[in-house]
Formats: structure tokens, sequence, C-alpha cells
């Protein structure tokens, strides 16, 4: 099939996928063929394996029902990007039989897939560091735009909100290292040009990301993305959170797990936590789960969150 061809079948399938039924006029008309065209394309399918049933008659309808072998799978460029990252991710995070068929399914499909779009996927997965959990949904043009830059060590610039409260972009320009994929969301790794320090940037924060042709020479105090993710700099927030907690240090670092560094001993029935917070109102509902007796000392934004959700739930009762 030519590449038309093909990628108009690819356009027949997804339609049939996304609803039980289709009339031969509707797929004509979203695809700006003629329902002859559109049969053509249907045959074409079916010699790939896909189940495809007829209504005989004008109308001509269509779905997908399913059939007793696999067929070969149709991937777009942007799917065929998601896939290799998500099988990145298991084979990493993953054990025994799972890693070992993601793995395989990983080779497989870099043997399948065409040069330029083979070297697309393989520049994302040699800047791309894992961490638990399922990262939040970021274009995959992204990813790749930004791993690309990686790769090629030219800088960025995109717009990025100081809080998520703000109003305005602020432009950033950085020089990128990393990308990490967390379960917080798709995080960059770079030094920050105009702030002169190392920033983690969330994905899905961003606007308008565009790779420069000014080059970089890697910088050799490049912290590690993954442990930074695990332990963020307070003074990367807005706010500052410091808690009082009536609990020995000990009992309280299975509870706060990776954020366990935040916690200082004060003395033997007492810790403190010191952390940050990008909105002050999310705070009241994360300290509510704390399992102990605590007071919060600051900064003030933060005492005056607590003390309004406080009257909210007497307001409740």
């Amino acid at each position: 099939m030519s590449t038309d061809t093909t990628e108009r079948a690819l356009r027949v399938l997804g339609l049939l996928q996304a609803r039980p039924g289709w009339t031969a006029s509707e797929l004509a008309a979203d695809l700006g063929v003629t329902t002859r065209t559109v049969r053509r394309d249907v045959d074409r399918l079916r010699q790939l394996g896909y189940a495809i049933e007829a209504d005989r008659g004008a109308a001509g309808g269509y779905w997908l029902s399913r059939g007793r072998a696999v067929p070969p799978l149709l991937f777009t460029e942007d799917e065929a990007v998601a896939v290799g990252v998500g099988l990145q991710r298991t084979a990493t995070l993953g054990a025994g039989a799972d890693a070992e068929s993601a793995v395989r399914a990983l080779v497989k499909l870099d043997a399948a897939l065409p040069g330029p779009l083979r070297e697309r996927l393989r520049d994302l997965r040699s800047v791309v560091s894992h961490t638990g959990g399922l990262a939040a949904t970021v274009p995959p043009e992204v990813l790749t735009r930004i791993a690309a830059a990686i790769r090629a060590q030219v800088r960025l610039r995109f717009g990025y909100p100081p809080t998520r409260s703000a109003e305005l972009l602020g432009q950033r320009r950085v020089e990128p290292y990393r990308l990490v994929a967390a379960d917080r969301g798709w995080y960059l790794s770079a030094f920050d040009l105009d702030r002169d320090d190392w920033r983690l940037f969330r994905l899905d924060r961003m606007s308008e990301v565009t790779a420069s042709t000014l080059g970089y020479r890697p910088r050799p105090d490049q912290p590690d993305p993954v442990e930074r993710l695990g332990n963020p700099p307070v003074g990367g927030y807005p706010h500052a959170v410091v808690v009082r907690i009536e609990a020995p240090l000990d009992d309280l670092l299975q509870w706060f797990g990776p954020y366990r560094t935040r916690l200082t001993a004060i003395d033997d029935h007492t810790t403190e936590l010191r952390t940050g917070a990008e909105r002050a109102e999310y705070v009241p509902g994360w300290l509510s789960g704390l399992p102990a007796p605590y007071r919060v000392i600051g900064d003030e934004a933060v005492r005056a969150a607590c003390a309004a959700a406080a009257e909210r739930m007497r307001a409740a009762l």
C-alpha cells in the first residue's frame, strides 16, 4: 500500500474502533473519499487480518468484530512512541515474566519501525529515567522534541507558570539533561540559565516548547533527577511548611517514606517536619492524615489555610 493509502486505512480502522457501526456514506464523508474507496480500504484491512463485518445494501454498514487470530497492529507515529515508552517502563520497573515479555516486545517493535521513527523512539528511550507509578499524560511530540534536544545538547525555551495559580506564563531558557517518568507526572531535569541553578520542570505545565540552535557543554555537577524527585528542595516552593509532630522520629519514618529526609528529631517525643507547597490550601488535606497530633508553625499563608479548613470542618458538624 502507498503511504496515503496506508494512512487512510489507519483512519478507517480508528473510526471503526471508536464506535460500534458506520455506514459507508458516513465513512466516506469523514475521509473525504467515495464509498467505493471505503470498500477497498475495508478489503485491505480484512486482508491484514481485521474482522470487519458488513451489512449488504446501498448504505453498506460496517463494524469491527473480534477475530480468531491476532492481526498485525497498525500504529500512528504518536501511538508507536507511546507503546515504546510504556514497554520500556514495564521492562524497567517490572519483574519476572512481565519484564521479560516487555523486553521481547521492545525488540520486535524496534525491528518493525521505519528508520526515522526508530531513531525518534531510541532518542526518547535513551534519555528517560523511570520511577514508580504511572506518569501523567504528555503529548508524544513534546516528549520526543525534548528528547531530541537532550541528545543533540541544544537549549530549550518554553512557557512555564511560576505557580499553579499564576495566569501569566514566564519564559524559561534551559539546558535539558534528563526526562523522568514518575508517579506525579513527567519531569525534565535541566539547568535554568536565568536562575543559574538546576531545576525540575513538570512537562504538563510547559507550553510552546521550542528547541534552540544554541548548543551547550554538559555540566559536571548534574544531579540525580530521580533522587531530587524524592527530596525536592524546599526553597523551590512558594510556601514553606513547618510542622511540629508529637511523635518520635522513628515512629514517623515509614509513614513519610521517601520524604523522611524532611523530618528532624527535636527530642525523644517530638519531630519537626520542614517541606514546601505550591499552594497553601493544599496543605490541610495531607496534614489531616498524620498519625499523631501536630502543630502548624508556618508559614503564615499555610497557617491561614489550615485555620480556614478547620472552620469549614466545624461548620460542617
